[in-house]
């Protein structure tokens, strides 16, 4: 069944969708804000001229489906593009582009009309262009089970779109509001030669255009695009650079910029004046977790058995990597997906996820590795990572296994070794917008996190047919059944083992309510939230 604001499956929608926001804020209420800020009047109508970013990554691709970074280009690339449904202030997919849509009686034919609406160049944007970005992001098999169970879109004319479904898709608008599917004209993107030129000046048919942009440097600035059909909330986003923790900190308080993400935890712990901060918390629906590279080519053979995959589950003290490395401010995780809040989280490690060393050497010696082995662990150097992985390695020699952690800096280095598909194990958050998105990232044909650890689809069988059976149905009974299943085997094969619930500490100098999560688990600025977008 579709989500379709229109009958009464938004409920289940709604329900599908719960716990997007996520993030440790500290709202500072004296400190120097975005330029020329209207921060007194609702998020809905506050007005800045220009506000700073000190991100974590550079701007290295504005092409959605190309990526060569981190999450910042996403975030950039998606305040840029055109989007049919664009994530609202609320977490949900709303209209941007799409101005009708009609589902058919069967739930597989969706007919949608678009805006008339010109690229920052003027130049028209046509259903055709959106077609076109369909078959780029199939072609780039980058998250390809968000469209999986799409059979095929086609313009019927300049502002028609029909999209044909393999089966009803509960998670339908969901999918065309990520960044993947970001609108840029055709006839410049249709090869990857012409894409690879235009992409590093393109127009824009989102509420910002590019002003300053080179790739792989550390500075971008967006501002606001006048042919865009909405009222963009500032002028001007000006990204900077800023990869140290304590570095971006400093620049946070010192107020030279408005928001950063990704802060030492020290913040959330800080003692400054509370007139001047406001620190609260909230958990978005990642996980943190450590997957194992079940590939041919994977150089480990101990890792090669689900005996020994699952030892190293029971073997971490997800407790004290909560209490110790992540201050309290994180719960253990022992399902793949969501927190502990959400209707739909379900336990698939035995006994909660807790620490069971007995139970690690009983399977690890049936497994033939008795006296252990070797193993390496690629973690991306970011803040509150490194105290959590050093008690992974700490827990792990107890059972003989013998850790040697990578810390990969820069971060976004870590795509390399994920493409030569030759590592053992590796730290990594995910998050995705609803359960069944979140469970096809990792046991689905096309996940971006199948396709990462090398799980054959063979292996996905199970997990394919059950979470086609969740997507199509509307009864969150029988929802909630097949994922349970889906955990099930999840714990089985411990491709992938959970250890807590994904966080951030951020910062911002606006008043509270104006950054919000407009993408799946990723904070956006409200610069990207415009008054005329429904908060559904």
């Amino acid at each position: 069944m579709l989500i379709n604001r229109k009958n009464k499956m938004i409920a289940i929608g709604a329900t599908l969708a719960l716990a997007l926001t996520g993030f440790v804020g500290i709202q500072s209420a004296n400190a120097v804000t975005g330029k020329n800020c209207n921060l007194k009047s609702t998020p809905k109508n506050a007005q800045c001229d220009s506000v700073t970013y000190g991100a974590l990554h550079r701007v290295g691709s504005l092409d959605a489906v190309v990526p060569v970074g981190g999450y910042t280009e996403s975030q950039m690339s998606y305040i840029v593009a055109g989007m049919l449904y664009r994530f609202n202030a609320n977490g949900f997919p709303a209209r941007d582009l799409v101005v009708t849509e009609t589902v058919s009686s069967d739930f597989l034919t969706i007919t949608q009309t678009i805006r008339t609406i010109k690229y920052s160049d003027g130049t028209p944007l046509v259903a055709g262009d959106v077609v076109n970005q369909f078959t780029r992001w199939v072609n780039s098999k980058s998250s390809a089970s968000y469209i999986a169970k799409v059979e095929k879109v086609v313009a019927k004319d300049d502002r028609t779109l029909v999209w044909t479904l393999k089966s009803p898709y509960v998670d339908f608008h969901f999918a065309l509001a990520q960044q993947f599917l970001g609108i840029h004209p055709a006839d410049r993107t249709d090869t990857v030669a012409k894409a690879a030129a235009y992409f590093k000046n393109p127009v824009s048919a989102g509420p910002m255009k590019v002003k300053t942009f080179t790739p792989g440097t550390d500075l971008f600035v967006a501002e606001a695009n006048p042919n865009y059909w909405a009222k963009p909330v500032t002028k001007e986003i000006r990204v900077v650079t800023i990869p140290d923790a304590n570095t971006r900190l400093a620049a946070f308080q010192a107020g030279t910029v408005d928001y950063v993400m990704e802060l030492p935890l020290s913040a959330a712990k800080s003692k400054w004046d509370k007139t001047k901060v406001k620190v609260g918390a909230a958990f978005d629906s990642g996980t943190f977790m450590i997957a194992f590279n079940m590939g041919a080519t994977q150089k480990n053979p101990a890792l090669k058995d689900a005996r020994v995959r699952q030892a190293i589950s029971l073997a971490i003290d997800r407790a004290a990597i909560m209490r110790i490395a992540f201050g309290g401010l994180s719960k253990p995780n022992c399902g793949m997906q969501f927190n502990r809040n959400n209707p739909y989280y379900l336990c698939s490690v035995p006994k909660e996820g807790a620490r069971d060393t007995a139970a690690a050497r009983k399977l690890l010696k049936e497994a033939g590795y008795a006296n252990g082995f070797k193993l390496y662990l690629h973690v991306p150097n970011r803040v509150l990572w490194q105290d959590a992985v050093s008690i992974i390695k700490a827990n792990l020699a107890v059972v003989g296994i013998d850790v040697t952690i990578d810390m990969v800096t820069p971060d976004t280095a870590i795509s390399p070794i994920i493409t030569a598909k030759s590592w053992d194990a590796m730290w990594f958050g995910n998050n995705a917008a609803t359960p069944i998105l979140q469970l096809s990232n990792w046991f689905y044909p096309g996940g971006v996190w199948a396709a990462n650890a090398n799980i054959a689809d063979a292996t996905l069988a199970d997990t394919k047919k059950l979470l086609d059976e969740a997507g199509a149905s509307t009864n969150a009974v029988v929802i909630k059944e097949k994922l349970a299943a889906v955990e099930k085997i999840a714990w089985e094969l411990s491709a992938f083992i959970p250890i807590g619930t994904r966080f951030y500490v951020s910062g911002t100098n606006y008043a509270p309510g104006l950054v919000q999560a407009l993408m799946p688990g990723q904070l956006q600025f409200v610069v990207t939230t415009y008054p005329e977008l429904p908060l559904d």
